[in-house]
Order: structure tokens, then sequence, then C-alpha cells
């Protein structure tokens, strides 16, 4: 887990490396399914564009999360065009494939 320079307040890269954990008091969101790929996390109360999380060769990860874990104590807002819906503290989440690839945006529920 790292620090980047560019990146939104309270945003860290949990990944490169491969297989790195989500770290504590952390919404950690991944690429692939099985929290695969590459890997970032957001701390709680920090609301982040996901177009502002760059991706190697291009892109964003915005509409590229299917893996998410919500190791903080405060549930998230996973907003999309087609609405929000809610990831409750403590709780982590494989896309189902209607909604894999949609989450532009996190909030947080105060």
């Amino acid at each position: 887990m790292s620090t980047t320079s560019g990146l939104p307040n309270g945003v860290v890269v949990i990944s490169p490396p491969e297989g790195a954990p989500c770290p504590p008091q952390t919404l950690g969101l991944w690429r692939h399914y099985n929290c695969g790929g590459e890997a970032y996390g957001i701390g709680a109360g920090h609301n982040v564009d996901l177009s502002r999380l760059p991706l190697p060769g291009g892109g964003s990860m915005a509409r590229n999360v299917s893996s998410w874990v919500n190791l903080t104590d405060t549930d998230a807002k996973l907003i999309s065009r087609s609405g929000t819906r809610i990831l409750p503290a403590g709780e982590k989440l494989e896309e189902p494939k209607e909604h894999n690839d949609t989450v532009e945006r996190v909030e947080w529920v105060l």
C-alpha cells in the first residue's frame, strides 16, 4: 500500500502488488473479481470521483470496479448512472452482473 501524488485526499494505492489486502478503516476497490488486479483504498468520509483513480495504460477506475471490501465503520454509497447502492460497514461485495463496472463515485452515509 502506498500513497501516490495526484490522488484525491484520503486515497491510497493497494495494488499492485497483486493480492495486497485492504488496509484497516478503508474501503477497498479492485478492478477484477476476487479482489484481483489494480486496487485503491478510500478512507471513510472522503468522497471520491473514481475517474481520478488512474489505471496503467490509460483509463480509470470509473466504471471498472468488480470487488469491494468496506473495512470502515461507515456505510459507503456506490453511485452510478443507474442509481445509488449502499455497501454496509464491514461488508464485502462481488458485483452482480447487472452492476459490474458501473460505479463512478463513492460517497458516505453520514
